[in-house]
């Protein structure tokens, strides 16, 4: 016999995708705001949030709408030295790499001769998409500042702000950035409609007759509206649902969401102290 939960659980595993991204108020304004500012003669973007917000989920949007219409790149994971990110850069332009170009300087070098220099620049500009930037070390943040000053590149820079460092700080941020964008976390009644667009993208809307504005809140409260962090409670809260079906359904026989499974959930999480 299937169990019903087990469905409704892999919904909120985090790795569903792009295609699987939630438009709510919030992120649906964020995504113009960085869609309206990489259309503008901008050289650097920073584009910052709380980590587990969404941040990457919006990029992988951007970045899955822009690449068929202009030239884009994006890179998920951060670099480290010049070398990698270079040789990384090549081979998503020219679909290959050359060993002898490895510094910041051979690499223009070489892009500027593969193009034609009559042509309007800020028409034939690369989009370069860049997430966990604060993990990127200075030298090579000041590498890449330099790539935007020649135009023909423009830089999307995506970092985490957190309590203990702000990003923002940081010279090369504070001093050099045209734009700054943030992505705020949910508050309780984006909770709410996030569920329902989630369990109804799913073709599972009748699960979001089980929770009351009550339940709503509590879920806020718990995971602070961080998108991540309520993935993660919810697919937590359904593999207890998934156990007691099959093991006690007895438990779990109420038209509305149990208290203590979400209690239970945020326990199993540890957003909650036993």
């Amino acid at each position: 016999m299937n169990n019903r939960y087990t469905k409704i659980k892999d919904i909120f595993l985090e790795d569903n995708g792009v295609f699987d991204y939630i438009n709510l108020d919030k992120s649906t304004l964020t995504y113009h705001k960085i869609l309206s500012a990489l259309k503008k003669p901008l050289k650097l973007i920073l584009f910052y949030g709380k980590p587990g917000s969404g941040k990457t989920f919006l990029l992988n949007k951007i970045y899955n709408d822009l690449r068929s219409k202009q030239d884009v790149i994006f890179f998920p994971q951060p670099f480290f030295n010049e070398k990698d990110f270079i040789h990384a850069l090549c081979t998503q332009i020219f679909k290959q790499e050359f060993e002898d170009v490895n510094t910041y300087e051979k690499f223009i070098d070489t892009y500027k001769k593969s193009i034609d220099q009559e042509e309007n620049i800020l028409k034939k500009q690369i989009i370069l998409l860049l997430d966990e930037a604060q993990l990127y070390p200075d030298f090579l943040i000041e590498k890449i500042r330099l790539l935007a000053d020649t135009r023909h590149f423009k830089i999307l820079f995506t970092v985490h702000k957190t309590g203990n460092e702000d990003v923002l700080a940081k010279d090369y941020f504070r001093t050099r950035i045209w734009e700054s964008i943030e992505l705020l976390n949910l508050v309780d009644d984006e909770v709410g409609l996030y569920i329902e667009k989630k369990l109804l993208y799913h073709n599972e809307h009748s699960f979001f007759s089980m929770y009351k504005p009550s339940h709503i809140k509590l879920i806020h409260k718990l995971t602070n509206g961080n998108l991540r962090t309520l993935n993660r409670l919810l697919y937590k809260m359904y593999e207890i649902y998934e156990h007691y079906e099959e093991n006690r359904p007895s438990f779990i026989n109420s038209k509305y969401l149990k208290t203590q499974i979400v209690e239970m959930a945020a326990i199993s999480s540890e957003l909650l102290d036993a």
